[in-house]
C-alpha cells in the first residue's frame, strides 16, 4: 500500500510536533555536511517508521474487520444448523 507524499509529510510533521525531531531540524541545515547528512538520515528513518506504523495500523483494522466477519459467519452457520435440525 502506498501513501501519498502529503500523508507521509503530515505524519512527519505530527512526529516533529511531538518533539521527537525538533532537535534535528536545525541540524539538517547545519553548515557541517556530516551533521546535515546524518540529520537527514534520522529524518528519513523517522518518516519511514511513521509510514510503516500507519500501514501496521491499517492492517490491524483489516484484521479486526475479518475477525468480525468470522464471528458473524459462525453465528449464521449455527443458526442454519438449528434450522435444519428443526426442519425449517
Amino acid at each position: 500500500m502506498r501513501y501519498s507524499l502529503r500523508f507521509v509529510t503530515l505524519l512527519a510533521a505530527a512526529s516533529c510536533s511531538l518533539g521527537s525531531c525538533s532537535v534535528f531540524r536545525s541540524d539538517v541545515n547545519s553548515p557541517n555536511p556530516i551533521i546535515a547528512e546524518q540529520a537527514r538520515r534520522v529524518q528519513d528513518l523517522e518518516n519511514q517508521r511513521n509510514s510503516q506504523e500507519a500501514v501496521v495500523n491499517s492492517e490491524k483494522a483489516k484484521l479486526k474487520a475479518i475477525d468480525y466477519q468470522i464471528k458473524s459467519a459462525k453465528q449464521e452457520l449455527k443458526a442454519r444448523k438449528q434450522q435444519v435440525k428443526t426442519g425449517y
